[in-house]
């Protein structure tokens, strides 16, 4: 890959890479940042209490506190709203928020492109595919009502199996090839060849079962149970973990391949280990909780905006803390307890905080090309 085309200005790169100066310039810095991180938390932790307090049955937010800190609650009916409804709920769209936050944060510097996404390599699309299959043809007089394998696969597990072939295509072009630019074409057009098939199934497909997959495409963290939640967690703890290893490679790799080979940074491996991280959680996220849409493309803008700042030390933690924020919040507003009394797509309402965020990216990147 060249060394052209950044993700951020040369002064906001450089400073990812920089030795921290003792300047009280540089405690104030601190100071910030910490202040930031903090009202985060207190955003992060607002946002679950609220959600866990607000739904149908509403429960006051000193009883969720009670029961979320093991004490007694006063009916056993709220104890079981809280920990076998709701707190599953919270619990998944935390981690998945987090998860694609800092994979788009990795996908955006990895490829140079500010418009990149924990979806570009198309594994998301190989999940749709695989749950379309079940949904479109297992049931009633579908095509494939006759095969009971496929029928007792399930739609999570047909969507495991779908991400994980198209996975498999898109890390094996990556080990053989190595340049991310392909692999990013690869999986653009792997995620293509994926969506046309479900055209296809979807214009042959009985109409009635056409709900159950636009639900799917949707997004929703409504439905996760515990035994589902232990696999989603796994995933995301791996990616997180993942990437505090990453996040110094990362910074060198902010001013090119050349600098950061010259660092002694395995630029290959690194290139490897990342799309291999992602790829898997995305696929495992779309599998169990739909497609989440702009928050793997949003979240890092608003972190690296908020921090003013490219150092993946400070921007994968904030960005994990935003991408929780946003899909907690959307999910309130997207299950009827909001601005609505009907329950919204989860994709409706992420959207409505990523494509603000892209179109400020577009126009900021092109005020700056204009001074410069």
């Amino acid at each position: 890959m060249s060394d052209s085309g950044t993700v951020v200005d040369d002064t906001v790169k450089t400073e990812a890479v920089a030795v921290p100066s003792h300047k009280p310039g540089a405690r104030r810095r601190v100071g910030y940042v910490a202040g930031v991180f903090v009202l985060l938390l207190v955003l992060l932790l607002g946002a679950v209490v609220v959600l866990i307090a607000q739904g149908s049955i509403p429960i006051p937010i000193s009883e969720v506190l009670r029961i979320l800190t093991g004490q007694e609650a006063l009916t056993e009916v709220h104890r079981t709203i809280v920990m076998d409804a709701r707190l599953p709920k919270v619990i998944a769209g935390l981690l998945a928020g987090s998860a694609l936050a800092v994979g788009g944060a990795q996908m955006q510097t990895l490829f140079r492109n500010p418009l990149a996404d924990p979806f570009v390599l198309g594994v998301s699309s190989g999940a749709i595919l695989g749950a379309a299959i079940v949904i479109l043809g297992t049931s009633g007089v579908g095509w494939l009502a006759g095969l009971g394998v496929v029928s007792q696969l399930g739609v999570t597990g047909a969507a495991v199996v779908g991400a994980a072939a198209v996975l498999l295509i898109a890390l094996g072009i990556a080990r053989r090839i190595g340049d991310p630019v392909v692999v990013l074409v690869v999986g653009v057009m792997l995620g293509y060849l994926a969506g046309a098939i479900v055209d296809v199934l979807v214009y042959y497909t009985d109409p009635e079962r056409l709900q159950a997959l636009a639900a799917f495409t949707r997004g929703s963290v409504r439905n996760v149970t515990w035994s589902e939640l232990q696999i989603i967690t796994v995933a995301c703890v791996c990616v997180l973990g993942l990437s505090c290893f990453l996040s110094q490679p990362l910074n060198a790799l902010l001013l090119g391949e050349r600098y950061a080979s010259s660092m002694g940074v395995n630029v290959r491996q690194v290139h490897f280990l990342s799309l291999a991280s992602v790829a898997v959680l995305s696929g495992i996220i779309t599998a169990y909780c739909g497609a989440i849409g702009f928050v793997g493309l949003a979240a890092p803008h608003l972190a690296r905006g908020v921090l003013r700042t490219a150092d993946h030390r400070s921007v994968l933690p904030a960005s994990a803390l935003v991408g929780a924020v946003i899909v907690l919040v959307a999910e309130y507003v997207a299950g009827g307890n909001g601005l609505t009394t009907v329950s919204l797509p989860l994709n409706s309402v992420t959207a409505f905080v990523g494509a603000p965020v892209i179109l400020w990216v577009l126009l900021t990147g092109r005020a700056k090309r204009r001074v410069g």
